[in-house]
């Protein structure tokens, strides 16, 4: 079936209750397929098929009494700081009147004279500082939808009625200054999102061949050449032609620790240039650079769990038979005790506005919201509250093994030579040899050697010599460079010491390179694709967060596969798979352990992980296709933000389930209270809905945080745990 998606920003929702009741409404409608709000982001995203079209869509919404549009804001608005955001909003000049008449009345109450003034300063106190909530009140009742809205107004009617002037005002004075601190909260924990937008500089120093020239950021096209000077912020991604620079990358990757960025690394938009000058030719333009993306993705992220089928469960009974409860109090008692009426009224009324399930619909939402958010602070990506429940029960991780658990490029590891040769002539001959070379191998050497800051020396008649190696003259001397076939190919001599060390080496399965001249070698390379630093301790660190089998699933041989499984003191390995394989091993996994995760590159392992239950890209800073093709996304290549990633997941679980039991538990204390006639209705008001709310709210906001491993601490025999607070904390490796 094809689906057409919409998105806008949705006008007049500030309740969790409020957004279910829409969502649940939208579809019900006949070819609205999935529809899904972020309440933090105030968005609505809908798929829907070619039975229902636009148009009836957005009245649907409309019916329900909230307008949509096309979100076209630009950077000022989303930086706009919340003293403004607060003016802005009628709903703060209306509770601001209602106070003020509230005061007055409440002050006229103790002048008897004055009976019929108070009550009419307290009745338009109560109209003017619940319009808004009574207009939703009748949307909700033309919608069927038994709301907050309509509880509120129904509570603060019958309080009028019964001549509880005081207690009506005090319930729609306090409701929406619930609200209003409800909102705002919100709105404050996505803002450091929203604000990374901010740092992309909106002009840009374009180079033309006039010299440099101040233009707009959004003006510069692909291809084009930028100059960004020391302290200065880069406005757009590029790839450096000129210079060279320390980079802090914090917008990106959480890390303050700056990079150092030569010519032709890749550089972001957003990013500080702390020192030096560079020249950028630019590869995406200012709509597309990647900040935006991740605010993008962030904004987008699905923040509904699995753990959300309970609390629909309860919401949707919880109402309706706490509604019927009020009604039997108010109708009953009266009858069998004789009670006078007006008393089983009130109590009936303390139950209605207990009655709201907001606080336990509002608590998975807004804790998945504030992880993704902190998440992306600090350089990871998590596209839905989906992942982080599952990684939060996740008891397997699978590792792919090159570019993941290695560093993704063969190092020359240990050099070798003969009594009468150094290590630098070494690299310097057989780097000459494999300078035109693009064998990962050949490029090892290469690199080592510029690494040494040696130059290559001139090479004549460089020959292949096929499946062995190369041959050439240096300095009119011939050279043969080569795996160790060479030797008895060319009948080489080769010292004992020399000849022992190659046995050594292959039996760590490390790649040898041989080098010698036309009688005998004079030493011998060792090439292999390293461990990341800290890989193993990582490993380690699993085992003490209690992951109970951690497993590689590698293309390399078998033999490579198990040296490096028992370095790392991997729980398992699967060896020389296909890329099909790792995905019936991954089903394999799952079906046995229920919950498992996938850690890979993201490119060269894309399908596995987009196979995979949860599946982790590691280092996908500026990478498209890794973030496309993973679930969550880690910026950097470093294990620290995997553990932060697994320690925010396990922390927002568990503070999205106290929040729930903590929610209903009130309302139960509450409800017993009411029966004995304990409770006012402006505390029912004050701690029922107002108290519970911005409890989970606070809650989630405050406590959600995550760990992340202090590398700079971090060795084969202790991590050390660092919170975002700065707290440290070590953890002995078994």
């Amino acid at each position: 079936m094809n689906l057409s998606k919409l998105q806008y920003k949705i006008i007049g929702l500030d309740c969790a209750g409020c957004a279910k009741g829409l969502e649940d409404k939208l579809l019900k409608q006949k070819g609205i397929e999935d529809v899904r709000i972020n309440l933090a982001y105030k968005k609505i995203y809908i798929s829907y098929s070619s039975e229902i079209t636009e148009e009836l869509v957005i009245k649907q919404i409309e019916k329900s009494g909230y307008s949509v549009y096309n979100e076209i804001e630009t950077d000022e608005r989303k930086t706009q700081n919340l003293a403004k955001m607060i003016f802005k909003r009628r709903e703060f000049y209306t509770l601001l009147v209602s106070i003020i008449l509230f005061t007055i009345g409440l002050f006229l109450e103790f002048l008897t004279d004055f009976d019929i003034a108070t009550l009419v300063l307290l009745i338009c106190s109560t109209i003017i500082g619940g319009v808004f909530i009574f207009r939703k009140a009748l949307y909700s009742i033309r919608n069927l939808n038994l709301d907050i809205n309509f509880l509120m107004t129904l509570a603060a009617i019958a309080a009028l009625i019964i001549n509880e002037a005081i207690e009506a005002a005090s319930i729609v004075i306090l409701f929406s200054v619930a609200e209003l601190i409800e909102s705002l909260t919100i709105e404050r924990s996505k803002r450091t999102i929203e604000q990374l937008i901010s740092f992309a500089p909106i002009e840009a120093t374009l180079l033309t061949k006039d010299g440099e020239l101040i233009v707009p950021a959004k003006e510069v096209k692909v291809g084009q050449h930028i100059i960004v000077k020391a302290g200065d912020r880069i406005p757009l991604d590029g790839i450096i032609s000129k210079g060279e620079a320390s980079i802090n990358q914090a917008a990106i990757t959480g890390e303050s620790m700056p990079a150092l960025k030569t010519i032709d690394a890749e550089v972001y938009g957003g990013t500080l240039c702390e020192n030096g000058t560079l020249e950028i030719e630019i590869t995406k333009t200012y709509d597309n650079i990647f900040i935006r993306k991740i605010v993008e993705l962030v904004e987008s992220a699905d923040q509904r769990a699995p753990i959300e089928s309970f609390v629909n469960v309860f919401a949707k009974y919880y109402t309706p038979i706490m509604l019927l409860i009020a009604s039997i109090t108010l109708l009953v008692p009266p009858l069998i005790t004789g009670d006078p009426f007006i008393e089983w009224v009130y109590i009936a009324l303390v139950i209605i506005v207990i009655s709201c399930p907001c606080a336990v619909v509002l608590s998975t939402p807004i804790t998945i919201v504030t992880a993704i958010n902190k998440s992306a602070k600090n350089g990871v990506l998590i596209k839905g509250g989906t992942f982080i429940e599952a990684l939060s029960k996740t008891k397997v991780f699978a590792f792919d093994k090159t570019g993941t658990l290695t560093m993704g490029h063969p190092q020359v590891v240990e050099i070798i030579t003969s009594d009468d040769f150094s290590d630098d002539q070494l690299i310097r001959i057989s780097g000459s040899l494999e300078m035109e070379s693009k064998h990962p191998i050949a490029k090892a050497i290469i690199e080592e050697m510029h690494k040494r800051e040696i130059d290559a020396l001139k090479v004549q008649n460089l020959s292949t010599l096929v499946g062995i190696g190369l041959e050439g003259i240096i300095n009119g001397k011939k050279w043969l460079l080569g795996s160790y076939r060479i030797i008895n190919n060319y009948d080489l001599k080769i010292d004992e010491e020399l000849s022992t060390k190659i046995a050594l080496l292959q039996s760590e399965q490390k790649s040898i390179v041989v080098l010698s001249d036309t009688r005998k070698v004079v030493g011998i390379l060792a090439i292999r694709d390293e461990l990341k630093p800290h890989a193993k301790g990582f490993i380690s660190e699993l085992k003490n967060l209690k992951i109970d089998k951690t497993i590689m699933l590698t293309g390399d041989t078998t033999k490579t596969a198990a040296v490096m499984a028992d370095e790392l003191n991997l729980d398992e390995y699967r060896a020389e798979l296909l890329p099909d394989q790792k995905m019936d091993i991954l089903d394999d996994l799952a079906n046995e352990y229920g919950h498992i995760a996938m850690l890979g590159d993201g490119i060269n392992d894309a399908p596995a992980l987009a196979h995979a239950p949860v599946g982790i890209a590691l280092g996908a800073s500026g990478s498209d296709i890794a973030i496309e093709s993973a679930d969550i996304a880690l910026m950097t290549d470093s294990f620290e933000s995997l553990h932060y990633l697994i320690s925010i997941s396990r922390k927002a679980m568990r503070i999205i389930i106290q929040n729930i039991i903590i929610a209903i538990l009130i309302k139960i204390v509450l409800f017993v209270l009411a029966y004995f006639g304990l409770i006012e209705l402006w505390m029912a008001v004050l701690i029922g809905d107002m108290g519970v709310s911005l409890f989970v709210i606070f809650n989630a906001v405050l406590r959600v945080r995550g760990k992340k491993m202090t590398h700079e601490y971090c060795s084969d025999d202790v991590c050390e745990i660092s919170t975002e607070n700065g707290q440290n904390n070590s953890a002995i490796k078994k």
